[in-house]
């Protein structure tokens, strides 16, 4: 895969700009979470651009789909917070979905709740995650892959460390 990259600041860049301040000059805790976020893009894009071009699925829009295939039909409020947005932005994007020729999801009234509506996928919408899963999980394993195991499991444990902070 071909993975294109922004150019980080060198540590140079950034002790002489710690200096305009009198800071310490110690840059690597600033290096390392200038990688980390500049890895985290270029993951982010190239995942999602590939499961755009393969399935014309956006980030947001399989975030949406993978919630409703692994916790089931729920109302637009409790989707928002399973995939970390606001209920207005659910709403546009349950909108925009639902007005597909082929939508991937559809909406019921709760009958709990005549004014509630419950969002859930269609089998067409299970079918596109089932068949896109497992292309997308091979898309992020592939940035994985060139450390091996052992590397890749002390990584995992200092992320969840800085996690922990």
């Amino acid at each position: 895969m071909n993975y294109n990259s922004r150019k980080l600041p060198s540590r140079e860049t950034l002790a002489r700009a710690q200096r305009f301040n009198n800071d310490i000059v110690e840059v690597s805790g600033v290096d390392l979470v200038l990688s980390l976020i500049t890895t985290a893009d270029l993951i982010r894009a190239n995942i999602y651009a590939q499961l755009d071009k393969d399935y014309g699925v956006s980030e947001g829009k399989f975030a949406l789909l993978m919630s409703l295939y692994s916790e089931g039909e729920t109302c637009a409020s409790d989707l928002a917070l399973r995939i970390g947005v606001t209920p207005a932005t659910v709403s546009v994007m349950v909108k925009r979905m639902l007005a597909s020729p082929a939508p991937l999801i559809s909406m019921t009234k709760s009958g709990e709740d005549g004014r509630s509506r419950l969002i859930t996928l269609t089998d067409a919408g299970e079918r596109l995650i089932q068949e896109a899963l497992p292309n997308h999980l091979k898309s992020i394993r592939a940035f994985a892959q060139v450390l091996n195991s052992q590397e890749q499991e002390s990584l995992i444990a200092m992320l969840r460390k800085l996690l922990r902070k």
